[in-house]
């Protein structure tokens, strides 16, 4: 049976439990002696983690270092790990009734969540699934937890879920990947630890990878709540490479700051940073648009008429500086990494690293300046070709030492998908451009057959 137990300052912490040993308690922490802080602001923290076959590995220890950094701002905390239906619904009558005598309300729940049906539903950890329906019935509505904060006093609602995991129960009728959309209501701040739809990863720390930018930028003062998620937002995306984006919807009607506004010196000096911080991303855009521009008019510069600068006579390929390595017949390996393939007249290299998402695949081959450049990313019908006319247990040849089944095209699907080729099956597929687990690279270039 769970535990409750007053945590003045989390007395978890302070007795140096485990997370194991915190997981079988149940963390209620109490108001910290100030009055004015009891009326001003509570929050309710949970964080499951032990459900066994899907168990996870931070949502204890980020609860409890929420709890705490809440705590620490005026937050009046109800605390809970590894709960049960039971607790999580007790938790969830105790703080409406906390936030009708408070001014903001923070709602916080790291673990398993999931949407059946565009509906989003938190796991307590005891829930037994077999169907859907289960999940319905079992789980916790996150729109009923909503409910009560809209309906209650307080002025302020922050909610903020790091609940976007992959579902652990796969092959449910109606289920969907990460969290669906939250339509946020007056007075709200809704914080996902990644874009809907989408799922965010575990840490390999203590805390969970939102979580631990949370807890950085939480007790920053002068910051508002949309200027200290945006912080959040940039270090995930920075830690991520891209892969993990936080989303947050907001409809407050003014400016609320978590750890106070600052001083007036420190408000001046954020000002001075975010207007330099403007100026270099006006420049660095302008400078983008410029590029653009200027290798625009170099592609179209050989069709127009209107130049009368003498053009140069085509010239012959460079020859190769380094030397041939191996050959199979077709291919032609040399020392610099290059494979040509005589059949074609097409020149191949390829990244040995690994796997890398399309987005940095393209930037790869761009920055390419090997033999004369003219690299590109190849298109569907070249890696097919490729994959006919190989060689070895991949369907290509050995020499280019290619890494993964799968290489990225240079040819798009939409704004958000690219598509590739699969060497194993000798099939095209389609994948997010940020998704690393589907990205060899290979970049081609033409310099005639023989």
């Amino acid at each position: 049976m769970r535990r409750a137990f007053t945590a003045l300052g989390m007395v978890a912490i302070a007795l140096g439990l485990s997370g194991a040993a915190v997981a079988e308690r149940g963390v209620q922490v109490m108001p910290n002696g100030s009055p004015a802080r009891q009326e001003w602001r509570t929050a309710l923290v949970i964080g499951n983690a032990g459900y066994g076959t899907a168990s996870l590995k931070n949502p204890v220890n980020d609860a409890v270092d929420v709890a705490k950094a809440l705590e620490d701002l005026g937050f009046e905390v109800i605390a809970k790990v590894n709960a049960s239906r039971e607790e999580m619904d007790a938790a969830v009558e105790a703080f409406h009734r906390n936030l009708n005598k408070a001014r903001v309300g923070f709602f916080y729940y790291a673990g398993h969540g999931m949407q059946i049906d565009g509906t989003n539903y938190l796991l307590p950890v005891d829930i037994q699934i077999m169907s859907s329906a289960d999940i319905k019935h079992r789980a916790i509505k996150l729109d009923w937890i909503l409910g009560k904060m809209e309906d209650s006093g307080s002025k302020v609602n922050i909610v903020v879920l790091d609940a976007c995991r992959d579902n652990p129960f796969r092959g449910l009728r109606g289920a969907g990947a990460g969290l669906a959309p939250i339509q946020s209501v007056r007075g709200s701040f809704i914080a996902y630890a990644t874009s809907p739809g989408s799922v965010a990863k575990d840490g390999t720390g203590r805390n969970g990878v939102y979580t631990a930018h949370l807890l950085k930028n939480i007790k920053r003062s002068g910051l508002t709540i949309e200027e200290m998620f945006r912080e959040v937002r940039k270090g995930v995306a920075d830690g991520t490479n891209d892969e993990q984006i936080p989303w947050d919807s907001s409809s407050l009607m003014g400016a609320f700051y978590m750890a106070g506004t600052g001083s007036v010196e420190g408000d001046k000096e954020r000002r001075r940073y975010e207007e330099e911080q403007a100026r270099l991303d006006r420049e660095l855009g302008e400078l983008k648009r410029l590029k653009a521009e200027i290798e625009k008019k170099q592609r179209e510069a050989p069709n127009r008429q209107d130049f009368n600068i003498p053009q140069k006579p085509p010239q012959a390929p460079a020859p190769y500086t380094l030397n041939e390595r191996a050959r199979d017949g077709v291919y032609i390996a040399y020392a610099n990494g290059i494979v040509k393939d005589t059949s074609t007249g097409l020149e191949w290299v390829a990244w040995t690293g690994r796997n890398m998402n399309w987005n940095n695949a393209r930037s790869w081959v761009q920055s390419i300046n090997l033999e004369g450049g003219g690299w590109r990313m190849p298109t569907l019908n070249e890696l097919e070709g490729l994959y006919r006319n190989g060689s070895g247990t991949k369907n290509m040849t050995p020499l280019l030492r290619i890494t993964g089944w799968h290489v990225w095209s240079g040819e798009t699907k939409d704004s958000s998908f690219a598509w590739g080729f699969y060497f194993r099956y000798g099939e095209r597929y389609s994948s997010r451009r940020t998704d690393s687990s589907k990205g060899g690279v290979l970049a081609v270039r033409s310099r005639g057959a023989g």
